[in-house]
């Protein structure tokens, strides 16, 4: 199998690991996560690498990439693979239903909450997608937010309590026309740039939607 390893951390390639031909779902193929690939061969690559998908050719597996991630994280010993949007602020670490609570053992649950921790300093998001659910990781604990399609996004709100805030998080469809309106009041760069009407309107939006879920 053809490699970009001038992308790879010094010392680490696929060699025998084929767990992302099972692990994640590639839309163009039909083929759903937790499922081998019928274009895999298991522990020696993909058959038809040349002619793969744009979203195979995409995906860069975190431990091959990131030199911060331990030698332990090697998704053939782990059993769970490691993606990062292109954005670097949402991770998502997929895990084999063989072993669906191993990222809840050492070394890997101490590095969870420590990507959390960086996660939440950088307006990140860390999820844990094991089985049909996936599972935000904050500093302050986990929420298992039940299935999540790869067409949704995980939004998170920040809610005032007494003497605290409290943050949840909210499923939302790509197609939903409010997450323009929410990224809009997300990005700093981006609200520098919206008439002070746009902004206006986008928080009255928002506000009237976020009661609709709370209902």
């Amino acid at each position: 199998m053809d490699e970009p390893v001038s992308d790879y951390v010094a010392g680490r390639s696929c060699a025998s690991c084929t767990m992302c031909c099972k692990l994640l779902s590639i839309e163009a193929l039909n083929k759903p996560c937790l499922q081998w690939c019928t274009h895999c061969d298991i522990g020696a690559g993909c058959k038809i690498y040349q002619e793969r998908p744009t979203e195979c050719r995409a995906f860069t597996c975190g431990y091959l990439a990131e030199a911060g991630i331990g030698e332990h994280w090697k998704p053939v010993k782990s059993k769970m693979v490691i993606s990062r949007a292109t954005n670097g602020n949402r991770i998502v670490v997929y895990v084999d239903a063989d072993r669906s609570d191993a990222w809840r053992k050492e070394p890997y649950y101490s590095d969870l909450k420590s990507w959390s921790r960086t996660a939440a300093q950088n307006q990140g998001q860390l999820f844990v997608s094991q089985g049909r659910d996936m599972i935000v990781i904050t500093p302050d604990g986990e929420t298992n937010l039940g299935p999540v399609r790869d067409d949704q996004v995980v939004v998170a709100r920040r809610r005032r309590r007494t003497g605290y805030a409290e943050i949840d998080h909210i499923v939302v469809d790509q197609s939903d026309p409010i997450l323009a309106q929410l990224q809009l009041l997300q990005d700093a760069e981006a609200a520098k740039k919206a008439t002070p009407g746009a902004l206006a309107e986008a928080k009255r939006e928002v506000e009237a939607w976020l009661a609709s879920q709370d209902k």
